[in-house]
């Protein structure tokens, strides 16, 4: 880890989301523009990486561009595929309990995507630049 940049391998548990805002904390400074959404966003590609993906740990990376304040985040699983998406139940979307974490990085991230790693798995990433 340096001041910019952290990496932690983390259980493949519901706990590990909190675990992960403290790698985040590490790296971004609490009065930082973009960090509550970076500990929203990472929460969430966490919480998706714990719920649907195999193995026993997931890997975490943050990196802070101090420069211009912007904040990468990424989520390593060892499922290559990425799901399909679909939300969870037919309730209608505003009543719907999960299945809107790829709809947050939509909406909030300024870039985000998925990089497999042949079949070992894939990197979940987004950047939020300095508001």
């Amino acid at each position: 880890m340096t001041g910019h940049s952290a990496v932690a391998t983390l259980p493949r548990h519901p706990r590990s989301a909190a675990h992960a805002r403290r790698v985040l904390a590490k790296v971004a400074p609490t009065d930082c523009a973009v960090v509550d959404t970076a500990a929203l966003l990472l929460s969430e590609v966490v919480s998706n990486a714990v719920r649907h993906a195999g193995g026993a740990a997931i890997e975490v990376a943050v990196a802070r561009d101090p420069a211009v304040g912007a904040i990468t985040g990424a989520v390593f699983d060892r499922e290559p595929a990425m799901g399909s998406g679909s939300r969870s139940g037919d309730a209608p979307a505003g009543e719907m309990e999960t299945g809107r974490g790829l709809d947050l990085l939509e909406a909030l991230a300024a870039s985000w995507g998925v990089a497999t790693v042949g079949d070992h798995g894939k990197w979940v990433w987004f950047r939020l630049p300095a508001e």
